[in-house]
């Protein structure tokens, strides 16, 4: 299996290190591929993502890294888009780039109508529970039913090649905190975006950053819901969601296991030709 991953921010958004950071790592660890996704502009102020102007620095920057590695690695460019539910344009217009090779479709933001601004709803437990007690009178199953929601709104708006860390809602639910995924409930809400999946045809991501950064036990999307996925046939890459340099291959080679286990035979890769799947052993 070729080493790769497309998922990787650095600096200009929330990442660490620059850009030329991870392409030696890569390097050093033998990566086939490698594509960068910082979080694009949003409109409106958020740190974690980068600002609309250094879009264009970004851009030029993985296009320089692109042609001065050319003979060493295969570098993509790519940008991770938040569906914003009440901003869907400016959105869409950033995922029609005509220099991405790519982009990775995700939703982090939610808006308040108390508070009148947009809170990321991966942020700190306490901000977690602040969007639930606040913006959902505590009613946990209504907020998760609201994000994946959300996440089928996502891929009707602007068609991302990648859908990013599926259940993302999950990762301040530590020990079902708030709720447990075999509630039939919240499997019906998982299920509710498959057909929106199966209609727009993405390559699901296999996230193992939650992993890595010692956020979550598991990866994007949990295995039972990869076992769901295979039985609808629906592809998959692994990606690292890499926020630094040293942890590009976080548990990648764990997160292929756990494909296997789910009776998937094979990922998908971005190549030079474009998409193509390569065997899982």
């Amino acid at each position: 299996m070729l080493k790769t991953n497309y998922h990787t921010h650095y600096s200009i958004c929330d990442g660490n290190g620059e850009a030329e950071d991870y392409v030696q790592a890569a390097l050093q660890k033998g990566f086939t591929a490698l594509g960068f996704s910082s979080h694009a502009p949003v409109p409106f102020e958020n740190p974690t993502n980068m600002k609309k102007e250094d879009l264009p620095t970004y851009l030029k920057t993985i296009q320089d890294l692109k042609t001065r590695y050319r003979d060493k690695i295969e570098i993509y460019l790519g940008l991770e888009i938040d569906h914003i539910h009440e901003h869907p344009l400016p959105q869409k217009e950033l995922a029609a780039l005509a220099e991405l090779d790519y982009c990775i479709g995700s939703f982090h933001c939610m808006w308040s109508p108390l508070r009148k601004e947009y809170r990321e709803i991966d942020s700190t437990p306490e901000i977690f529970r602040a969007i639930l007690e606040e913006d959902f009178a505590g009613n946990i199953r209504e907020f998760v039913e609201r994000y994946y929601l959300y996440m089928a709104e996502l891929l009707e708006t602007f068609h991302p090649p990648i859908l990013g860390h599926f259940d993302l809602i999950k990762k301040n639910n530590p020990d079902n905190l708030y709720f447990k995924q075999s509630e039939p409930w919240y499997q019906k809400a998982v299920r509710g975006v498959f057909p929106t999946i199966r209609k727009q045809e993405p390559i699901v991501e296999v996230n193992t950053g939650g992993i890595a950064r010692g956020k979550t036990r598991e990866v994007y999307p949990s295995p039972w819901i990869l076992y769901e996925l295979r039985k609808e046939d629906v592809p998959v890459m692994i990606n690292s969601d890499a926020h630094t340099p040293e942890l590009l291959d976080a548990y990648i080679e764990e997160a292929a296991y756990i494909l296997r286990d789910a009776g998937y035979r094979k990922t998908w890769i971005l190549r030079p030709s474009g998409w193509v799947a390569q065997p899982l052993d």
